[in-house]
């Protein structure tokens, strides 16, 4: 098994991760412009990153940088934005990075035209899921294509698309976005440039607190989020997938110890192909802290894999239509599945609330 796990800088990481033997590890500086606003972040230096890099070849452990903002203003059609582009990949190759991954065609043309000793992945941000899109890709240059998490349960799909390319794929495992989420592209863009928005102290990131009222309305949507679960690996592999990857670059709790042990946690799970709770390994499933005021009481969202056997044959013949309205698949299986405990009730009122203030302006961020 190939895994890409996230980093978070902690020097203390890679002798948690070694033993499962992921192929790459995944991250940027906090200033780079990509899916993860600088809030998330740990803290890094270029030496910092220097010196993982370093740390992680001992075990043969290659590291991606992350440069996947879905736009970045035209600034890199700029000198000024070329020249940085052009600087940042150089200093890469300095330190024995492996892999740029990103978004943006511009960048990519610029990543194989001056920096071939660099691996080219493409970003799930470039949204490929079908086979036109992933030969387009693979044409341009793509040592990996990170597959669209969106087809990740359409097996049609992706058997056309591993029939089309002959570079390697990569599935996102741990997702717990909604599935086919329609404001996705939005968001995407939203955070490529809420560097801005921190500096000047109006950030929020709208689109979590819209997302997460969603799901705490519907518990089924944590069984159509398109995650997969560790016991069900083999079903991908036998479909050609080369590369599984975990997502959560965000921080948590208080220092990185905590993101450590859960990187490793994560990783543990999909390297034995095992785990009870599902959504103990999946990122985006909580709802995000309030506002302002009081918080109500900490959700708790369990999802049991034990009762997930055969779940997922539903798709494997293809009888998913993404008609959710029409279709109770998913919410038969969360009612024996899925466990949330605490007060979602007032849980959700407290999201509305949220967003409520969100839209008539009444807040000021940048906590």
């Amino acid at each position: 098994m190939k895994l890409m796990l996230p980093t978070n800088w902690d020097p203390e990481l890679i002798a948690q991760i070694a033993p499962f033997k992921p192929d790459y590890i995944y991250g940027s500086l906090p200033s780079e412009a990509t899916l993860r606003s600088s809030q998330m972040l740990s803290e890094a230096s270029e030496d910092d990153i220097a010196l993982h890099v370093s740390q992680a070849s001992q075990h043969g452990i290659r590291l991606v940088y992350v440069m996947n903002a879905t736009c970045l203003g035209n600034k890199e059609y700029s000198e000024a934005g070329r020249g940085a582009l052009l600087q940042r990949l150089q200093w890469l190759v300095d330190i024995g990075a492996a892999a740029v991954v990103t978004a943006n065609p511009f960048v990519m043309e610029l990543v194989r035209e001056n920096f071939p000793a660099l691996e080219l992945h493409i970003s799930v941000l470039a949204s490929v899921n079908d086979a036109r899109k992933a030969k387009f890709f693979e044409d341009l240059g793509a040592t990996v294509i990170h597959l669209d998490p969106q087809v990740n349960r359409d097996f049609r799909r992706l058997e056309a698309i591993r029939k089309a390319v002959g570079c390697t794929l990569s599935l996102v495992v741990n997702e717990g976005c909604l599935l086919s989420c329609p404001i996705r592209q939005y968001h995407s863009n939203m955070i490529s440039h809420s560097g801005e928005s921190i500096t000047a102290r109006y950030y929020v990131d709208y689109c979590y607190y819209r997302c997460s009222l969603l799901k705490l309305n519907d518990f089924a949507e944590h069984l159509r989020s398109p995650w997969v679960r560790p016991e069900d690996l083999a079903v991908y592999e036998d479909l050609g997938i080369d590369l599984f990857k975990i997502a959560g670059r965000e921080k948590m709790e208080e220092g990185p110890s905590s993101h450590t042990d859960w990187i490793a946690m994560v990783a543990n799970a999909y390297h034995s192909r095992h785990c009870e709770d599902i959504a103990r390994l999946l990122v985006g499933i909580l709802p995000p802290y309030k506002l302002f005021g009081e918080a109500p009481e900490p959700l708790a969202v369990r999802i049991d894999s034990a009762e997930l056997d055969g779940f997922l044959r539903f798709f494997q013949d293809d009888h998913c239509l993404l008609d959710c309205n029409q279709c109770d698949y998913c919410g038969q299986w969360a009612r024996r599945a899925v466990h949330v405990s605490g007060r979602p009730t007032e849980c959700a009122q407290a999201l509305a609330d949220d967003v409520q203030t969100i839209r008539v302006g009444s807040y000021r961020s940048g906590r």
